[in-house]
């Protein structure tokens, strides 16, 4: 009789049964070793109806270190056909006789690898201006007898950034500001800056 096993189902989110996949029961050895990698125990498919059993001793992920891993830490990796990695669930610290924490149930999303959205530039904007004022200090000498210098020199920075940054001012000098609208579900845009749009409707056409 083997010391685990570890059951479970993979479902989608309607019930239907998730089969023909690959699951891998993987014991974490982090808590203990920081140097260690942890240990995949077994791989399978699940069966026709979602669901999987994988059985196995201490044997199988104590590697001759029972002094100090007595019972494993687990978690699942879930893997789609091709072999991305589709979902992990979180680590169970189980008992050879912990039911529970042996179960695992699975609903699915998608049997697709999930992709991360791209990172928003503009996020942090605020603590990168923030940040650039502070670091004036660090590009500038400021006399700290000259007050008024001083003063002088954070006047013209901030003053130089409200004016440059504001729509009015790109008017105003021909700069075409973010070449993508505020809102671009909501009106149309070409992307190109205002001195290719007028080549574009020149006789000469396109650069």
């Amino acid at each position: 009789m083997s010391d685990y096993v570890v059951k479970g189902r993979i479902s989608s989110p309607t019930g239907e049964p998730v089969r023909d996949i690959y699951v891998q029961v993987v014991d974490s050895d982090q808590r203990f070793y920081e140097d260690h990698d942890d240990d995949v125990i077994a791989t399978v498919k699940t069966k026709g109806d979602g669901s999987f059993e994988i059985p196995f001793d201490k044997k199988t992920f104590q590697d001759g270190s029972s002094w100090l891993e007595g019972n494993p830490d687990l978690y699942l990796i879930v893997r789609n056909q091709e072999g991305q990695i589709i979902h992990k669930t979180e680590i169970r610290r189980v008992q050879p006789n912990d039911t529970p924490s042996l179960t695992f149930d699975i609903i699915l999303g998608s049997l697709e690898k999930p992709v991360s959205p791209d990172p928003d530039p503009y996020d942090q904007n605020n603590n990168r201006v923030l940040a650039a004022f502070a670091a004036i200090g660090d590009n500038l000498e400021l006399r700290t007898e000259d007050t008024l210098r001083n003063f002088a020199l954070f006047s013209s920075s901030i003053n130089g950034w409200t004016r440059y940054t504001h729509e009015l001012t790109w008017k105003s000098i021909g700069y075409d500001g973010p070449q993508v609208p505020r809102y671009p579900w909501k009106q149309d845009h070409s992307h190109k800056l205002a001195w290719e749009q007028k080549n574009s409707n020149s006789e000469g056409g396109n650069i």
